[in-house]
């Protein structure tokens, strides 16, 4: 598949995002097109708008592109506003109102539609609709996703996307772990989640097509939306710091969770680094010793020093792995998860 051109993803929708065979952190933006219009959902940032730019102008001419949807405000997928404005093409930019007072940061010339102001659609090239679902709070307050409804498209902005090293436009059976580390850290809480997914669910939903990771078809969308469902969110909020803050701690920690909790940090950093990267990592921090309280903490120091976000992914499984088996160590949790949380 050649990523350097526009893809077809469903008939006259298409792929017009950005890949780096170095990032973990792919952006991914989309054309509908129309008879006489178009419309490009989410413009990309700054640094990728010329890729984008070539993308939509293989597809479609300039004055067709008509309307540029941006779901949230964020500057990996909204920034290039700002050159799609100043290189002349003409089009409303469509957003909720709480999103728009951010837009206007990056262009004062925008040409506003807010979606709240005019009952969550948009009609255009002569009859088509688009629906936009309000998803508050996941993970800004005017964050929403946009439904194609004759194709039974979800462009469901960051929700469902993923954090992937190793990185492929569709999504198979292997992606549900890296969907959970990236909205993990993305989600305030489970609540939120949920109240999102019951809408979603509400819509036939042929395929689900995130602003990053990969596009999910019709046979994984029931799991996708399982997975969120089920996941604990809010690493900083409802079920991590704040009971575990009041927890005793204990520093002896039997083997075999030991090496549960090392496996858990290491499958987790996989999905940023590689497996590759991170088994190198587990072999050295181990030098061919059991796992220890030490070695996982030199794990995290290691995985830190490379990637942030890479440490970051791994403390929510490892909090929850924790919380599950307190019972273990009579109702304590291991000192190592109080010292990790806020490394």
């Amino acid at each position: 598949m050649d990523y350097t051109k526009a893809i077809e993803v469903a008939k006259n929708v298409f792929w017009v995002g950005v890949t780096d065979e170095k990032s973990f952190f792919r952006s991914n933006s989309y054309l509908i097109k129309g008879e006489n219009e178009a419309v490009l959902i989410d413009p990309g940032s700054l640094v990728q708008y010329e890729q984008i730019r070539d993308k939509v102008l293989s597809i479609v001419p300039k004055e067709q592109l008509k309307y540029v949807v941006c779901q949230h405000q964020d500057p990996d997928v909204s920034s290039a506003l700002y050159f799609f404005v100043k290189e002349g093409f003409k089009f409303k930019t469509i957003a909720h109102s709480r999103v728009s007072a951010l837009l206007v940061f990056y262009s004062k010339d925008l040409d506003l539609y807010n979606i709240d102001y005019h009952d969550f659609s948009l009609e255009w090239d002569n009859g088509k609709k688009l629906e936009f679902i309000f998803t508050p709070y996941f993970h800004s307050p005017g964050a929403f996703a946009t439904y194609e409804p004759e194709k039974k498209l979800l462009f469901s902005s960051d929700i469902f996307g993923a954090f992937q090293k190793d990185w492929n436009l569709y999504a198979d059976e292997h992606y549900f772990d890296a969907m959970k580390a990236f909205n993990e850290l993305y989600v305030p809480s489970s609540e939120i989640a949920n109240f999102t997914i019951k809408k979603f669910e509400q819509k036939e939903i042929d395929m689900i097509l995130p602003q990053h990771g990969s596009i999910i078809k019709k046979e994984l969308v029931k799991s996708a939306m399982d997975t969120l469902k089920e996941m604990k969110a809010g690493i900083f909020l409802e079920n991590a710091t704040a009971k575990i803050a009041d927890m005793e701690t204990t520093s002896e920690i039997p083997q075999e969770m030991l090496n549960e909790m090392l496996d858990i940090v290491a499958k987790r950093a996989a999905e940023v680094l590689g497996k590759e990267e991170a088994e190198k990592i587990k072999q050295e921090v181990l030098n061919g010793k059991p796992a220890t309280s030490d070695s996982i903490k030199e794990f995290m120091m290691k995985l830190r020093e490379k990637n942030r976000i890479a440490s970051a992914v791994v403390k929510m499984p490892l909090i929850n792995y924790a919380m599950d088996n307190a019972d273990k160590l009579k109702g304590k949790i291991p000192s190592l998860v109080k010292e990790i949380i806020y490394l």
